[in-house]
């Protein structure tokens, strides 16, 4: 089977990658994010139960880490391949065989790490307002003109 010459990598020809393994490395990448993350969590927790740090510094530690495992998975799959790929046996590759690269796949990652928040803001904003049938509102100055 001859596929375009797009597919070479180091003077190999690649197949497709099917998709049931391209799911899984997603999959197996956003629990490796998720586990790190819960792992800083927690040790930022006891270092705080402990009174080694303050409730501060763990709370920073805490709203930092998933950014930041978002970001290092991001920089492997655009630099070289991530955990999950490794262990499915796939790599993103561009046309010519090249890398994504640190930036793309980075926002790549932080895109999709952040959807969920996005959909849920959103919805949450919708059911929030009060009803579609409101009176005009009108804006007004807080003192009368001088005439």
């Amino acid at each position: 089977m001859s596929f375009s010459p797009d597919q070479w990598r180091n003077g190999t020809d690649l197949p497709p990658a099917p998709s049931h393994r391209r799911w899984w490395a997603r999959v197996l990448d956003a629990v490796f994010v998720l586990v790190l993350t819960g792992l800083i969590i927690g040790v930022g927790l006891a270092l705080a139960g402990a009174n080694l740090i303050s409730l501060d510094a763990a709370t920073g530690a805490a709203l930092f880490s998933y950014p930041l495992m978002t970001m290092v998975f991001g920089a492997l799959y655009g630099c070289t391949v991530s955990p999950g790929q490794a262990l499915c046996g796939v790599v993103s590759l561009k046309t010519g065989g090249r890398r994504v690269g640190f930036w793309r796949g980075m926002g790549r990652y932080l895109a999709v790490a952040f959807f969920p928040v996005t959909i849920v803001g959103f919805i949450w904003t919708f059911l929030d307002a009060p009803s579609f049938e409101l009176d005009p509102i009108e804006v007004f100055s807080r003192t009368p003109y001088a005439r």
